[in-house]
């Protein structure tokens, strides 16, 4: 058993056995798995809290050891048995699809940079699984008639194998090998970081019914809600299949909140949700408006009495607007024309006509 070493001067008096822990996990989600004809620009596996400002990387320990040793890292699959994965690592110290370097006697914490997962195609998926046994990259030994039949090959995990020096004889032996949590191929609707790009509206009635137009990362339309949530409270935004527009936009109506009478506006969060495995977005910031609480768009300005002042003087005889010549109004104070009001069947006077104010030398 791995727990029953030698004592070796490599072992650290009073902590006992040597074992491997993980204390950076890779990224779940964000990553692309790359073909091998898109060449090795595949960039390199994201630790679990690597930011835009702030890279990191998946790192182990070796606890209660330090001195020479090896490891080897390979990619098995997501599911027990965990079978070698058809998909390879790339990179630096890379070969037959694993990463394998000597450890630094004087550290005990190890980081994995610049190591990218090259995904394979379907057609090639028993040439890759031969391989895998060809060059005996089998962790936990299964055996080669368990390791044929169906790969997940969207999702792998990375597997730490690291050998130590223990003082007893054959030099360097195993220990337990570590698995990483999954890691999920960002091509994949399935499988991707769901992500809200753009909203046309963040805002809407406590009552709800409120259209938005929502663009997002691939989706799948079968597999996906649009959460709303506060404390104590959620709801799901109204939509059907045929509202998801190319995987890529969804058209839905807001849940009424919790409080149909609200006072004042409530901010709550707005995120997608992959029910499958209760994957959830980023959250984005909506307001539940009280029900009055809009404007309207485009208020319309309050009734004027009539077109004209009360100093106009009035047409003595409508029957002079149909179908004769049109007389402008003069105002008695100011002697200046008025336009003359719409009569039955007249259409108002098009722009640029001398009722548009252009009165020309009538006066």
């Amino acid at each position: 058993p791995h727990d029953l070493l030698p004592v070796s001067p490599n072992l650290l008096p009073g902590g006992g056995a040597p074992f491997v822990e993980i204390i950076e996990q890779p990224k779940q989600r964000g990553m692309r798995f790359r073909y091998k004809c898109e060449g090795r620009s595949a960039g390199s596996i994201p630790g679990e809290h690597s930011t835009d400002t702030t890279k990191t990387h998946p790192t182990i320990r070796i606890n209660n050891y330090r001195g020479p040793g090896r490891v080897r890292v390979s990619l098995v699959t997501k599911e027990a048995p965990h079978r070698p994965h058809p998909h390879e690592l790339v990179g630096k110290d890379c070969r037959d699809g694993y990463y394998e370097a000597e450890l630094a006697p004087e550290r005990n914490v190890h980081s994995f940079q610049n190591l990218g997962i090259q995904c394979v195609k379907k057609r090639e998926l028993e040439a890759a699984v031969a391989e895998r046994i060809r060059t005996n990259n089998n962790p936990f030994n299964v055996p080669p008639e368990e390791q044929r039949g169906d790969y997940d090959l969207n999702a792998v995990r990375l597997c730490f194998q690291v050998w130590v020096r223990d003082g007893g004889p054959g030099g360097l032996h195993p220990l337990p090998p570590v698995l990483s949590q999954p890691v999920y191929d960002n091509r994949a609707p399935n499988t991707a970081e769901l992500k809200i790009c753009r909203v046309n509206r963040n805002s809407g009635s406590c009552r709800g019914g409120d259209e938005i137009f929502l663009l997002c990362d691939k989706v799948q339309k079968e597999d996906i809600e649009v959460r709303f949530s506060a404390e104590g409270w959620e709801a799901k935004g109204c939509f059907s299949q045929a509202d998801v527009h190319r995987q890529v936009a969804i058209v839905f109506r807001t849940p009424p909140f919790r409080e149909p009478a609200l006072r004042a506006p409530v901010t709550v969060r707005m995120q997608l949700q992959r029910p499958s495995d209760r994957e959830r977005s980023e959250p984005m910031d909506f307001r539940y408006l009280p029900h009055h609480g809009e404007p309207p768009l485009h208020p319309r300005p309050p009734p004027r009495p009539g077109r004209l002042g009360p100093c106009a003087q009035r047409v003595p005889d409508p029957s002079a607007c149909m179908g004769g010549p049109q007389i402008p109004l003069i105002c008695t104070q100011s002697g200046a024309p008025n336009r003359p009001p719409l009569c039955p069947g007249v259409p108002p006077a098009p722009l640029g006509s001398p009722w548009g104010g252009d009165w020309g030398g009538l006066g």
